[in-house]
C-alpha cells in the first residue's frame, strides 16, 4: 500500500502561538492537507512568552501575545475547534499577511469580529482569568508529552511523541500538500528520527495569507 492510499482518519494535535510566522505557514499547509487526506486537526495553544520569559520576571497576561492567546482560548471554549480555527485564520491573516500587530487590542478585536464573535469578546477573554489557565494547560501538555520547545509542534492524538515542524517556506496545495503530509505522517511514526534541518537564511520570508 502506498502512502497516499491510507484511508483511516487520523487526528493531530497542532500546537501554535499566533505570533509565530513559521507556525502560520505550517498551519496553512495542514489545512490544505486536510482537504485531500484523512487527517483532522485539533488546534492547541502554546505560549512563546513562557518559553522566552526570563527568570524572575513577573508575567503580564495581556502583553507578549497573551491577549490573542486568551481570546483564542475563549473562542475554543464557546465554539470548539471550528471557532478557534476561524479566529486563528483571522489573526494569522492580520499578523502574517497584512503585517498588523496582534499585540494591539484593536487588531485582535477586529479579528474577533471577522471570525464571527461579537463586540466585547476580547474584553470578555481578558476578564476571565481561566483563559490564562487554558493556554497554560495546552502549553504544559506539549512540554510534558512531546518535550516541545517551540511551534509548530505536531503529534498524533494519543501519542507521546511529537515533532517541531515541518518548517516550510511556500504553502503547498492540492496533491503537493497531501504528499508532504504523507511523508510527515510517516516520519512522526519513526522513533529513530530526531532532527532534519537546513539553513533558512537562503529564503525570503515575505507575508502570506490564508
Amino acid at each position: 500500500m502506498s502512502l497516499q492510499e491510507a484511508k483511516t482518519p487520523e487526528t493531530i494535535n497542532f500546537h501554535f502561538d499566533p505570533l509565530c510566522p513559521l507556525a502560520w505557514r505550517t498551519a496553512l499547509w495542514v489545512r490544505e492537507a486536510h482537504q485531500v487526506r484523512p487527517v483532522n486537526i485539533r488546534w492547541r495553544l502554546f505560549s512563546l512568552e513562557i518559553v522566552n520569559r526570563k527568570e524572575g520576571v513577573e508575567p503580564n497576561y495581556v502583553d507578549g501575545g497573551w491577549m490573542a492567546l486568551r481570546t483564542l482560548a475563549l473562542a475554543r471554549r464557546q465554539r470548539g475547534n471550528e471557532g478557534i480555527e476561524k479566529l486563528y485564520v483571522a489573526l494569522g491573516n492580520a499578523a502574517h499577511g497584512r503585517k498588523e500587530s496582534i499585540r494591539e487590542k484593536a487588531v485582535v478585536e477586529a479579528c474577533a469580529r471577522e471570525a464571527g464573535f461579537g463586540e466585547g469578546f476580547v474584553d470578555a477573554a481578558l476578564a476571565d482569568e481561566s483563559t490564562i489557565q487554558e493556554v497554560a494547560s495546552d502549553h504544559e501538555e506539549a512540554v510534558k508529552r512531546y518535550h516541545a520547545f517551540g511551534v509548530p509542534t505536531i503529534a498524533f492524538e494519543g501519542v507521546d511523541v511529537g515533532f517541531y515542524g515541518p518548517i516550510i517556506h511556500s504553502v503547498p496545495t492540492g496533491d503537493k500538500a497531501g504528499e508532504l503530509w504523507d511523508y510527515t505522517a510517516w516520519a512522526l511514526r519513526q522513533p529513530n528520527i530526531f532532527e532534519l534541518k537546513r539553513d533558512r537564511a537562503q529564503a525570503t520570508w515575505g507575508p502570506v495569507s490564508a
